[in-house]
């Protein structure tokens, strides 16, 4: 096994990964219905992303922008997951009743 640095992920992998979405197919859905932007450029679920990158997805009631400080491995855990990148931006988008 090499140790050189990890090789650049596709984006609906790596929404995946980073345990972002459900599934990697919801993380290539949300890619083609334009809810997720890199570096504030519409992403293509097959965009590569590598770390220092700045990801933002648009949930149905949530718009969340992270920075990506490192690429996740094949298997990692949900915690391990939220040490792999940093919260720019995490907004509430659905009005709340007064």
């Amino acid at each position: 096994m090499s140790t050189s640095p990890a090789e650049p992920l596709r984006v609906d992998v790596l929404l995946h990964r980073l345990c972002l979405t459900k599934s990697r197919s919801e993380a290539k859905a949300a890619c083609e219905a334009g809810a997720v932007t890199l570096d504030g450029r519409r992403a293509r679920p097959s965009d590569t992303v590598a770390a220092g990158r700045h990801i933002t997805v648009n949930y149905p009631s949530r718009l969340l922008e992270v920075e990506l400080l490192e690429l996740p491995g094949k298997s990692v855990s949900k915690k391990a997951a939220r040490d792999l990148y940093r919260v720019l931006r995490d907004e509430n988008t659905r009005e709340e009743p007064f």
